[in-house]
Order: C-alpha cells, then structure tokens, then sequence
C-alpha cells in the first residue's frame, strides 16, 4: 500500500533501536525524508546509516538538549511534516517507591520534553495544513501495571494531551493520536525482568509483538489514508487490553 507520504520530512525521537527504529524504517521505507533522535550515539550512527536517516544526539531529559536537537532538526530536514514521540519508560516502581525527585525524573523523561517539541513544531504544521503528530504511550494507560506506577500516571496524562490537542488542531489538517505498544519484544520488555512466557499465556495472540507490527501502525497513521483519524489512543497488544 502506498501511504502516500514520500518526500514528507519526519522525527522519530528514541530511534536508534526497538519500536522507534522500526518506525524510522518503515517511514523511511515509504519515502519520508527520516531524522531520529537518541543519546547513544555510537548506536544512533549505525542505525541511521543502516536506514539512510539523519542522526541527532540528544538525552530527552536534558532541556537544553531539547532545545539543542529542535535546532539540529530544523537546520538539516526542515520543521518535520511527522512527529514521533517514543522513549523507554521510567524505572518500575510502587507509590511506596516513589519520591517528590523520582516523579520530577519522570516527567522529564515522558511529559515536558513532548511539550518542548509540539510547543515549536505545531505551528509549522498549521501553516502548511498538514501535519501527523503520533504519541508512543503503552497500554499501562488504560490499564496500570502494579510496578510501574511512574509511566501508568504520567503515560495517562499524555493520553489527556492528545484528546485535548487534536480537538484544537483538526482544522488545520494535522492529526494527533496515541498508540500504545502492548507486550513488544524489544530490550526495554526484557530489562523490566518480567516472566514473558507467563506474560504470553495472558496474551490472547499467545505471543509477544514485533516492533515492527507497531511500525506498521505508526505508518499508517502517518499517512494520507489516516486523515480522519485523529484524538485516538490505539492499542498494538495482541488483544491484551479487554476495554472498549
């Protein structure tokens, strides 16, 4: 299928490996002109390399990195035409857990940096009259997991984000959506030291997803073909997520 989006320009922030590189790929697949964000730079480089991308250096909870890399983005591919916002999820942990610093580290790591990037790549998008605005979130959102209680609060705020920003930017041709990855065999689900063959039994799929499954999704939201699709939080979870 043709998602119709050659030449359009696009930032995948964390996209140096798992869901965010599958995503540049397949973008990039399509013909978008590709930029991903990452602070390792060492792995950055070979991922940008393998799939033609420009590459910026940048840790997302470092404002002044944030600003830094909003500059590096528009001197080398413009204001982009796509927006992905992806990052790993803050430690686990239980409110017990918790401290006044550790949810200060969180919002930093999942909610202000979002506001710094839509804050100076919306308007670009307004003027030009398109505009696709993706937020990687997971299904802790609608449905909290016990020891993550950082990403089920700040991940559900970003949900409230999108319903609110894209009533207010529909008009403008740009639409704004989540989607929430479920169980997803990337490096981030093997870290958090769960047991993923007890995990699978609850997956109706019976399996973990690929990245690349979540990148198909992505892609098509970007597109032309998704133009009234928009203020939605989708679930790629194998059926995991039972709410309606």
């Amino acid at each position: 299928m043709d998602l119709d989006i050659k030449g359009r320009s696009a930032l995948v922030l964390g996209g140096s490996k798992g869901m965010g590189f599958s995503t540049a790929e397949a973008l990039a697949r399509e013909g978008a002109q590709v930029a991903i964000v990452a602070r390792n730079e060492t792995a950055l480089n070979a991922s940008a390399l393998a799939i033609g991308a420009t590459p910026i250096v940048a840790d997302l909870s470092n404002r002044a990195q944030v600003l830094a890399c909003i500059e590096k983005t528009q001197s080398t591919i413009g204001n982009p035409d796509i927006l992905v916002v992806n990052t790993g999820g803050p430690k686990p942990a239980t409110f017990a857990e918790t401290s006044p610093d550790g949810w200060r580290e969180a919002a930093d790591h999942l909610f202000h940096f979002t506001i710094e990037v839509l804050t100076a790549f919306l308007e670009p998008m307004q003027k030009r009259g398109w505009g696709r605005v993706i937020l990687i979130t997971s299904t802790a959102a609608v449905e909290p997991i016990p020891t993550l209680l950082y990403s089920n609060v700040l991940r559900a705020g970003l949900h409230g984000l999108v319903n609110s920003l894209s009533a207010e930017v529909a008009q403008h041709g740009i639409t704004v959506n989540a989607v929430m990855p479920g169980l997803i065999a990337t490096d981030r689900m093997k870290s958090l030291g769960l047991n993923l063959g007890d995990m699978e039994e609850r997956i109706p799929a019976k399996r973990l997803g690929k990245p690349e499954e979540m990148a198909d999704l992505v892609s098509f939201l970007c597109s032309n073909r998704a133009a009234y699709i928009t203020g939605q939080a989708i679930a790629c979870d194998g059926g995991l997520v039972r709410k309606i």
